[in-house]
C-alpha cells in the first residue's frame, strides 16, 4: 500500500462519519457545494489533521504553497487553469514532505509500552502518532 492509499485508509478509519457527511452534502448541492458544505469540509479537515499525522505534517510544511494556490484559485475562478504553476509547486511540496519514514506510518502509542523519562515525560518524538481515536 502506498502513502496515498494508506492516508485515505486512515482518514476513512478515523473520520468516516465526517467523510460521509461531506460527501452527502456535496452530492445534494452540486451547484453550490463549495459554499453549502463548508462546515462539513472543516469538520473533515480537522478530524483528518487530528488523527492522521502525515496530513498535519504536510499542511505545516506546505502552508505557503497551499495559501498561494488557494489565493490563485479564488482570484481566477473563471479560469483556474491559470493556477497550474502554483498547483505544480504545491504538488512538489506534498511529494517531498508526504513521504513516510522507512519505519512506515506513525502508529498510535501502545499504552502498555509507553515509556517515560525520569521526569515523567515521554521521550523526544514519542508524541508523534494519533491523538486519541477509534
Amino acid at each position: 500500500m502506498d502513502v496515498a492509499d494508506n492516508t485515505v485508509a486512515l482518514v476513512t478509519k478515523h473520520c468516516g462519519l465526517q467523510l460521509e457527511l461531506y460527501q452527502r452534502c456535496v452530492t445534494h448541492n452540486p451547484e453550490n457545494w463549495d459554499i453549502k458544505c463548508i462546515t462539513q469540509k472543516r469538520a473533515l479537515a480537522k478530524c483528518s489533521e487530528d488523527n492522521v499525522p502525515i496530513i498535519k505534517h504536510v499542511k505545516e510544511m506546505c502552508d505557503p504553497f497551499i495559501k498561494d494556490y488557494d489565493a490563485c484559485v479564488m482570484k481566477n475562478q473563471k479560469d483556474p487553469t491559470i493556477c497550474l504553476e502554483p498547483l505544480k509547486r504545491l504538488f512538489h511540496c506534498t511529494e517531498e514532505h508526504g513521504k513516510l519514514p522507512l519505519s512506515g506510518p506513525p502508529r498510535a502509542a501502545d499504552p502498555k509500552s509507553t515509556s517515560t523519562s525520569p521526569s515523567g515525560e515521554n521521550p523526544a518524538g514519542s508524541n508523534y502518532g494519533y491523538r486519541g481515536g477509534v
